[in-house]
């Protein structure tokens, strides 16, 4: 194809030509054949000596899966497998700006390679935010001397998925914050064991009809001259499952502080204060009917490693489906569980309540935890509570919206609790402690 300076003399020459045969001046006439006889002369030229296809160009990347605190280092390398020799070779390896940061060196290089040479080029970014992204293309562009012609080709094969975690420092801090927490609930005054069949003896107590034979104390029966059972108790252990709101609308807020970001931080939390109470953990995220994701409860020691993993692919997008998402999320898991629901409540109060309906149907304890715009929009203006109450009446729409649905929940025994940023974390251990202490999902 032509390059910049071709289509220049293309553009010239044609309007010297129409100059020329409107003025009827055979110097321009002649000037703007030359220009395009020129131009289109060089092209079959510049092709048959120019074969891009010999040009093998590839890119190396140190870890496809990185945290945000972390650094990538790229490394693209290009080789020329013919006999000919390329004077003008641009190479361009895109990556996602919104994503990365570029901290050193360049992502393209303009260079000339003799035949049967390799030349190598690399630079480092830094991940911006969580989440997943296409990395690439590779574009190669060659151009004639006098860049008359070029050749533009994208790399086949050169779009690479990268996922970023979290910031490493954040996950630790976390995983200290769940297994703290879980320490202080172990000492506190809510019930952590229940009558069973559990290896913890509780009691004895007379037989009654009904009683199991193998649980007799016989020698406390001969003691006593009369049948003597023994109580054991057990862990009151449930499953805890966590539904994250993925749709486009939880991407509202400053960039690393979204209200998908900070629900996805709150599920890390309460997923590590959960399986630090031995209860096992579920998670989903959901939008629209492409976008159901689920990891099973499982008792995996790596388990939380394993949810990282899995919440670090998922980024807001799609419309919000709750009432589809909630009948996926039962056909996946129907034991009875104690289901946290992270959502914004930004679609039509009635999708909102079947969705509720559903999960009580199944016997599910479900809370509800609802980040509310308006708070995640201002979070870094850092305004007091003061503003905070009036931005509340600013949003006032939206708020009779989430007013009128924690009307209507309460009736269905679904607590519904909108949380601004500063509070997230707080108020989604304190209902999970809460929970445990009354026996919800039990």
């Amino acid at each position: 194809m032509l390059g910049g300076k071709g289509r220049s003399l293309v553009v010239l020459g044609t309007f010297l030509l129409t100059a020329g045969f409107s003025f009827k001046n055979y110097y321009l006439i002649i000037c703007g054949v030359f220009f395009l006889f020129a131009t289109f002369i060089s092209l079959p030229a510049f092709e048959s000596s120019m074969n891009i296809d010999e040009l093998h160009v590839t890119r190396e990347i140190d870890n496809t899966r990185v945290f945000r605190d972390d650094f990538m280092h790229i490394k693209v390398i290009i080789k020329n497998t013919g006999g000919n020799k390329f004077d003008f070779l641009d190479i361009f390896d895109q990556f996602p700006a919104k994503a990365f940061r570029l901290v050193t060196g360049e992502n393209y290089i303009s260079t000339r390679i003799d035949p049967h040479k390799t030349i190598k080029f690399s630079y480092v970014l830094a991940p911006r935010v969580r989440g997943e992204f296409e990395f690439g293309p590779l574009e190669v562009t060659v151009r004639d001397r006098l860049g008359f012609n070029a050749e533009k080709r994208i790399v086949p094969k050169s779009l690479t998925d990268i996922i970023i975690y979290p910031p490493y420092e954040q996950i630790r801090a976390l995983e200290l914050m769940g297994a703290q927490r879980a320490m202080a609930m172990s000492f506190g005054i809510h019930q952590t064991k229940k009558k069973g069949t559990g290896t913890d003896l509780r009691n004895l107590r007379q037989y009654v009809a009904g009683d199991q034979f193998r649980l007799i104390d016989w020698k406390a029966s001969m003691r006593l001259q009369k049948l003597i059972v023994r109580e054991f108790e057990s862990e009151r252990n449930v499953s805890t499952i966590i539904l994250i709101d993925s749709s486009e609308s939880m991407a509202g807020g400053a960039v690393d502080a979204t209200k998908f970001e900070y629900s996805i931080k709150s599920a890390m939390l309460l997923a590590k204060i959960a399986m630090e109470q031995k209860d096992q953990v579920g998670i989903a995220t959901f939008s629209d009917r492409s976008n159901f994701r689920w990891l099973a409860p499982t008792t995996k020691r790596s388990h939380f490693y394993d949810i990282i993993n899995f919440l670090g692919e998922i980024t807001p997008q799609g419309k919000k489906e709750i009432y589809w998402s909630i009948e996926e999320f039962s056909r996946s898991w129907d034991k009875r569980s104690l289901v946290f629901l992270i959502t914004d409540l930004e679609i039509a109060q009635l999708d909102v309540l079947a969705a509720f309906r559903k999960l009580k149907s199944y016997g599910h304890a479900v809370c509800v935890i609802s980040p509310f715009s308006p708070w995640f929009e201002i979070h870094e203006l850092e305004l007091t509570s003061t503003d905070k109450a009036l931005a509340e009446a600013i949003s006032e729409e939206m708020m009779l919206h989430i007013v009128n649905i924690k009307k209507d929940s309460q009736k269905l025994g679904v607590p519904v609790i909108s949380v601004a940023p500063d509070d997230m974390f707080e108020v989604i251990m304190a209902e999970y402690q809460e929970s445990k202490r009354v026996g919800k999902a039990e």
